[in-house]
């Protein structure tokens, strides 16, 4: 599998302090999923105000490196896209401690086409934030916690949970795998940052089509070292989508309320 290094097209991305989200999507599924969203969004904006902070993932650890396409990918329109900068946070969806058991792990990456500084928490209007979880699906949610091994950042499976509209290709899946795992000992922080030190803080960014059980690799993501990001600034949106990958289907439309009443009712 080949792959190309990060950094061949230019850096021609302006900085905006509240960058453009997606328009919504008219569906069905769509309609509902904004409908619970709104009739959530007040119980959501409450819990993020009382705990100062999320209502999930309420702490984590920040990282910044770089996506690498895969050359010959199957879904090569796709992978021309992601090559770049990432901001990646690394954190836990229940408790702020590191407990190692009884939790759901999340990555949420924001990533930059071409050259440049690193990232900080501030988003331009050609950022794409992806947000994976160790939920397989919403039917699996409620098990998720036992499924995770909430020791390892490294070594889990995040899945994107609901679909994208990627064009020319349809809508399609995602989710990361990791490429090679690393078995250290410590505490989750200490070896997700053992990972990072070593080279192996990588996973494979893989998509299938919906209706199809297929992943293929798209992009390798690699971490590279810590980045000290001021959590309250930084704010990941599912509905940034400079590189063209929009969010479709129940649970993302869920999500447009709810993620804006959180992101509202958390301390600035």
């Amino acid at each position: 599998m080949r792959f190309r290094t990060a950094g061949s097209s230019s850096e021609g991305t302006e900085r905006a302090a509240s960058p453009g989200r997606a328009a919504a999507h008219v569906g069905l599924r769509e309609a509902t999923g904004e409908a619970i969203g709104r009739w959530w969004a007040p119980a959501v904006a409450t819990v993020s105000r009382v705990r100062k902070a999320r209502m999930f993932h309420p702490s984590g650890h920040t990282f910044v490196g770089r996506c690498e396409p895969v050359e010959d990918s199957s879904f090569a329109a796709l992978a021309d896209r992601l090559e770049g900068r990432v901001l990646a946070r690394c954190s836990s969806a229940l408790w702020r401690a590191e407990l190692p058991w009884l939790d759901v792990l999340g990555i949420g990456l924001r990533i930059r086409p071409g050259r440049g500084p690193a990232l900080d928490h501030q988003a331009t209007r050609g950022d794409q934030d992806l947000l994976f979880a160790t939920i397989r699906s919403p039917l699996t949610m409620f098990a998720s916690p036992f499924t995770t091994d909430a020791r390892d950042i490294t070594g889990n499976q995040y899945w994107a949970v609901s679909p994208f509209l990627a064009e020319p290709i349809g809508r399609v899946k995602l989710r990361l795998r990791p490429v090679a795992p690393v078995h250290a000992r410590g505490s989750r922080s200490a070896r997700l940052r053992a990972a990072v030190d070593a080279g192996r803080a990588a996973w494979w960014l893989e998509a299938r089509r919906t209706l199809t059980v297929g992943w293929h690799p798209v992009a390798r993501i690699v971490l590279q070292r810590e980045a000290a990001i001021d959590q309250a600034a930084l704010r990941f949106d599912p509905f940034r989508t400079g590189l063209g990958i929009e969010p479709v289907g129940l649970v993302h439309a869920i999500r447009r309320a709810a993620y804006a009443a959180s992101q509202q009712a958390r301390p600035h």
